[in-house]
């Protein structure tokens, strides 16, 4: 099958990793796989996989810019020539784009929707959900249903994933050393923290785990807290980080193509997210590492973590509960132990990439059987 992943762009982040496993998975299965974008910090991982990747201007998040629409035309001239079975749309812009496209070429496509919209004027007048729309969690799923009226019988729930191998086998000692020395994290102390991009916005919750690292440094004075991941909340949360005299606690990496080193030395990861957070990616990229979690109940996160079997969970905008999970764990350290292989255990039965590949393999081939039907 000719397959079109269409995105805004490739920077670091959940929707672009998601696309990259994605297509490498369809990829090994002999469909042939190509992502159009306006191009990012992934590209080199695209080139690496073998991916053949279009830059097109579509770095923008303003649905109907001229850019949006120049995108269009150079991609129907595009497709004109090497013609594709389906396109797959992972944001807003992108599904505005395939929405052209299907109109002008005939081809169905299919949206998958990461995370919470509002329902504007825009999106409720042009929806651009797709011929089928794919739901990341059961709370997107009753959002796109409730929220935008989008039959039910189109949308599929399809869980995100990680290839657990990937996380499952510890990184060679060195590279753990070279981390270590890079980013001042002595042995021996704790380490807690969280990976993700420091998005505009509270999403995220990074506010509240610094909060809660300050009640932490109380109960374990050597802690050290690591930050996994960039975007355009850093600095607030650099002037936070000051504010309660983290200083000398807290390490920011920027980003990181490749979180396994990193995750390997948590001793607790920290998903402080508030709502809507529509999955987590790096949840479920802890979990296959081992790591124990604490996590607040928020979005899908209940979904994914049965509270004292897999991890932690607390309410959200708790920083207080958060810090005592994370020191319930850390003096306990055969408890977090099982609990961090109970969670890697949770993503082999549940949240495997070779699960999504299947199912998002299943809603391609309903597509293309109803268009050559």
């Amino acid at each position: 099958m000719r397959i079109l992943h269409l995105t805004s762009h490739l920077n670091m982040g959940g929707v672009s990793s998601y696309i990259l496993c994605l297509s490498r998975a369809l990829a090994r299965r002999g469909h042939s796989v190509t992502i159009a974008s306006g191009g990012g910090e992934l590209e080199p991982e695209v080139a690496a996989a073998g991916v053949p990747h279009w830059r097109v201007p579509l770095h923008t998040s303003a649905e109907f810019s001229p850019q949006v629409f120049a995108a269009a035309r150079q991609l129907v001239r595009r497709l004109r020539r090497e013609p594709v079975e389906v396109i797959h749309a992972h944001t807003r812009v992108a599904q505005v784009v395939a929405a052209r496209l299907s109109r002008r070429l005939g081809i169905p496509y299919v949206t998958t929707w990461h995370g919470f919209f509002r329902p504007n004027l825009g999106r409720r007048l042009w929806p651009c959900t797709g011929s089928r729309a794919i739901a990341i969690s059961e709370p997107v799923r009753r959002h796109l249903v409730e929220d935008f009226h989008v039959p039910p019988e189109r949308v599929r729930l399809i869980w995100n994933g990680v290839e657990p191998s990937e996380f499952a086998e510890r990184p060679p000692a060195e590279l753990l050393a070279r981390f270590r020395a890079q980013h001042r994290l002595p042995e021996g102390g704790p380490v807690v923290g969280s990976v993700g991009r420091l998005a505009s916005g509270r999403i995220k919750g990074f506010d509240l785990l610094l909060e809660a690292a300050r009640l932490l440094l109380r109960r374990h004075a050597d802690l050290r807290l690591l930050m996994v991941g960039d975007g355009p909340r850093r600095p607030f949360l650099e002037e936070q980080v000051d504010a309660l005299g983290l200083r000398e606690c807290a390490r920011f990496t920027g980003s990181l193509a490749d979180v396994r080193v990193p995750l390997a030395l948590l001793d607790v990861f920290i998903f402080p997210v508030r709502w809507p957070e529509g999955f987590g990616l790096s949840l479920i990229e802890a979990m296959a590492a081992g790591r124990p979690v604490v996590a607040t109940r928020a979005g899908a996160v209940p979904q994914i973590i049965e509270h004292g079997r897999h991890g932690l969970l607390v309410e959200p905008e708790n920083p207080q509960a958060l810090a005592e999970a994370v020191t319930t764990l850390l003096r306990d350290p055969a408890a977090a132990a099982r609990l961090g292989q109970a969670a890697q255990q949770r993503v082999r039965e549940r949240f495997s990439l070779e699960r999504v590949a299947d199912e998002v393999e299943a809603v391609y081939g309903e597509l293309v059987n109803t268009a050559h039907g």
